[in-house]
């Protein structure tokens, strides 16, 4: 360790109190240090601006502009440079509003943390932490700072960010070595709890000085590489076009000018299909969906985390505050001596005497609004004097509690009745378990007490002393069911999602739950954890294959179930504790709730502001939705771009001396057809398009099927060539102009459905509205003098707006055939591939 380290240690060590800084301290010390975080070097508004023109694109289009002034063809080179200045505004603008929402959203994942001020245990934000605050933690914090250990009980703490090790170190204030009586920033307290002096923040800590300072590792999902291997298609279809495109007219080139003419032509034509905008569609879709989501009271962590959402097939969750209401309410105690029950149990409450409480649980809370004042007021002066947090292994927490009043002492066991049952003497075990039975077949859930009187030391060992207990019996709670959760089970259902409970739960309590909510039929088998334990995989695959829920299951168990699910399956997990979070690492989509442990909250992909199921299941519709929604740019970039592009290309080589249109009126048309896509987030989906988690995942069939219908499209384009005459003039090339930006255009509200058009649900006020507002855009464009005679325009005669207005309307009419029919064929062809799959299973 160094010297300058070892400093700070012994300052921090000096100056502690173990009634924590005073207010005034706190302000000099934050003034000093500033806020407890990591300062990263941020990406500036002009340098995200500039970081917009930095890519190939907008060198071709560059050069392109270049080659334009090279023909003295000035106004073009104008037109170009805008269409990059433009381009590179919108990027910029999105991405920065991109940036700005996942701030938003992640300031809406609190993370406090437990000190004492002026003498007393309040809640602060972790990024208010100074040195020489005094910190108290516990399993399933995640240390906030560098901290030196000032006590501690059974303190064990995962290291694995700073170390690489997944081995929990045990650590201690009265170790010798001083590393191992040091916390340090990003681990995570697994087993016992600690009260700490904090010698380091933000980065003055080992993990700020160190590389593994950012989290934000970006994760390709299978949706990206899909869109990647989309674009990297199309480029290859261009590139191979054009070579043949420029080889057949190669004997037409006679000077420099007719080259460039060539190539500018053929420049612009290739940016016509380049599916540049895909990158910013997605991304104004991803950040509009997490924003849109965050009012769903669902955060996401990550951006690309909604695209595993929209693919998630199986559910897992634990039934406590999703399915139930998670409000606990004492209906009745099981015991001899009731009054002496309800006094342990007050007197073994956690941080009973903090203001702001983290710890507390649904438990403590029931027995806080159960037991009568005048039982609080006799328990009012007993002490904590040592504890170990609940133990999801064991099913128990352990407390020792001292009557002043009477110099006595007590180990208090408080967890599932069936364990504390067998660590103590009783000679009515029998009586008690029937009782048990009964109430959890009411769905009622049970906690149990049992003690032993003791003679308490500072060398007392909780746990080799957690025998011989007298079981004191038990409390009946009742945790009432959500109203929607039998509704919320349907629409999972409904949206292909299958739900199951994994529950610490008694068998009895998971059956009624299940059954309740209409996830559990008469006769249906619910495995125990006892039984999971005991299963080979292949037995384990059939389990849960039949099985929706399983009772009494540990960490160790879920995480199994999980992992075998996994094999063929996206699966995600809603887990709140700090055993959850190797499950919530494993699974495909993790969530946790508001108030989780620290490390579950860590580890999870997805937080929920409102710990109902109903949330994660909307989460997973709308974040289908989103998807949907990016598909129809890729449907209208294959089906009107790439018919634009073939029967362009075709036509000017077989029947066109000169170009059929200007390059600048391409890549004007280009931008014009592209900005209605920007609003198409707002469009509303069919529920059919979500109803199946494929629809994430289905970019190679759209391709498919898109690239039959532009086919069609290019075939149809070339009959209107001809229909408007071969001879390349301002009246062709405007007729031309207006017929592909019409088209193209009215494109997106026909593939926006996979019905007709008119069957499909309303397109967005936004999506309809600027679909209007660009049709009406590209008509000005050729009447208004200036704009016509920049681009080489002229006004259409009436007849000629006519016949283009009838042609539009007989394109979309049989385009819609044409999908409808294509649709209905792969429905069909699914359908006899899935069926002869169940034949050959049967045999």
């Amino acid at each position: 360790m160094s010297q300058f380290k070892k400093s700070f240690v012994e300052s921090a060590v000096k100056n502690y109190s173990p009634n924590g800084l005073t207010s005034d301290q706190v302000k000099t010390k934050l003034e000093l240090f500033g806020e407890n975080s990591f300062v990263k070097e941020k990406l500036t508004s002009w340098k995200t601006f500039c970081k917009q023109f930095i890519n190939p694109l907008n060198f071709i289009l560059i050069f392109a502009a270049v080659l334009s002034a090279f023909m003295e063809d000035y106004s073009g080179t104008i037109i170009i440079m805008t269409i990059v200045i433009l381009n590179s505004v919108l990027s910029f603008v999105q991405e920065y509003r991109s940036g700005k929402a996942v701030e938003k959203l992640s300031e809406l994942i609190e993370r406090k943390v437990l000190v004492i001020r002026d003498s007393e245990q309040v809640l602060i934000d972790v990024h208010q932490l100074v040195p020489g605050d005094t910190i108290i933690l516990r399993a399933g914090d995640i240390v906030p700072a560098d901290l030196k250990i000032m006590e501690s009980s059974n303190l064990s703490v995962n290291e694995s960010q700073l170390t690489g090790e997944s081995v929990p170190v045990s650590k201690g204030c009265a170790h010798k070595d001083l590393n191992t009586t040091l916390l340090f920033s990003g681990s995570v307290i697994e087993r016992g709890q600690c009260q700490c002096v904090v010698y380091a923040t933000g980065n003055q800590t080992e993990l700020g000085k160190i590389a593994l300072l950012s989290k934000d590792t970006k994760k390709v999902t299978q949706y990206q590489k899909s869109l990647t291997e989309f674009s990297f298609s199309i480029l290859r279809m261009i590139g191979a076009t054009i070579v043949l495109m420029l080889s057949a007219k190669i004997i037409s080139i006679h000077s420099a000018n007719d080259l460039a003419e060539v190539m500018l032509f053929t420049i612009a034509l290739a940016m016509t299909v380049v599916p540049e905008a895909l990158p910013m569609i997605t991304t104004i879709n991803l950040s509009y969906g997490a924003l849109q989501l965050a009012k769903q009271k669902v955060i996401v962590k990550r951006l690309s985390a909604i695209e595993d959402l929209g693919r998630v097939n199986i559910l897992c969750t634990d039934k406590t505050g999703t399915l139930t209401q998670d409000c606990l309410t004492i209906k009745e105690i099981i015991s001899e001596d009731k009054e002496f029950f309800q006094k342990l149990a007050y007197a073994s409450i956690e941080d009973l005497n903090v203001k702001n409480k983290k710890y507390v649980t649904s438990f403590d809370r029931a027995f806080l609004q159960y037991i009568p004042k005048s039982i609080k007021a006799q328990v009012e002066d007993w002490v904590q004097v040592n504890s170990l947090p609940f133990d999801p292994a064991a099913r128990r927490r352990r407390v020792i509690v001292k009557n002043p009043y009477e110099n006595t002492s007590y180990l208090v066991v408080i967890g599932s009745p069936e364990t504390l049952l067998s660590l103590s003497q009783t000679n009515d075990s029998q009586n008690f378990n029937q009782l048990i039975v009964q109430s959890g077949k009411q769905g009622m859930r049970q906690l149990a007490i049992a003690y032993k009187q003791i003679d308490y030391c500072s060398e007392f060992d909780i746990l080799s002393n957690e025998k011989d207990l007298i079981f004191l019996g038990f409390a009946k709670l009742l945790d009432p069911l959500r109203k929607t959760a039998k509704a919320t089970i349907n629409q999972a259902k409904e949206l292909g999602i299958t739900v199951k409970i994994l529950t610490g739960d008694s068998l009895e309590v998971a059956a009624y739950i299940g059954k309740e909510i209409g996830l559990v039929q008469d006769g249906e088998k619910i495995y125990s954890g006892n039984e999971v334990e005991k299963m080979t995989d292949l037995q384990l695959d059939k389990a849960i294959k039949e099985c929706s829920v399983f009772a009494r299951v540990t960490p160790e168990q879920k995480y199994n179930i999980i992992k075998r699910l996994k094999l063929n399956n996206v699966v995600g997990y809603q887990g709140d504790g700090i055993n959850d979070a190797p499950s919530l690492k494993l699974a495909d989509v993790a969530v946790a709730v508001h108030n989780a442990t620290d490390v579950a909250k860590d580890s999870a992909d997805i937080v929920l502001l409102e710990d109902e199921l109903k949330v994660i299941v909307d989460g997973i519709r709308y974040g289908r939705s989103i998807f949907v929604n990016i598909n129809k740019y890729i449907k209208h970039a294959m089906i009107g771009n790439i018919g634009n592009f073939f029967s362009l290309a075709f036509f000017y080589v077989a029947f066109s001396a000169d170009v059929p249109m200007l390059p600048i009126q391409l890549l004007i048309g280009n931008l014009i057809q592209d900005m209605p896509l920007m609003s198409v987030f707002s469009d509303s989906v069919d529920d059919e398009e979500v109803s199946k988690p494929q629809v994430v995942s289905q970019v190679k069939s759209l391709m498919k099927t898109s690239l039959g219908l532009g086919i069609f499209t290019a075939v149809y384009y070339l009959a209107y060539f001809m229909l408007v005459g071969t001879e390349a003039n301002a009246l062709t090339q405007t007729n031309l102009f207006l017929f592909y930006n019409f088209t193209q255009l009215l494109v997106i509200i026909s593939v926006r459905s996979k019905n007709f058009f008119w069957k499909g649900t309303k397109p967005s006020r936004l999506l309809l509205g600027s679909v209007v507002f660009f049709m009406a855009l590209s008509v000005a464009l050729t009447y208004i003098p200036f704009t016509a005679d920049f681009m080489g325009f002229t006004p259409l005669p009436l007849t000629d707006f006519a016949t283009l207005s009838i042609v539009t309307g007989v394109f979309i009419f049989l385009l819609d055939l044409a999908k409808v029919a294509l649709n209905s064929f792969q429905t069909n062809i699914l359908a006899r591939k899935a069926n002869n799959l169940v034949r050959s299973t049967k045999i």
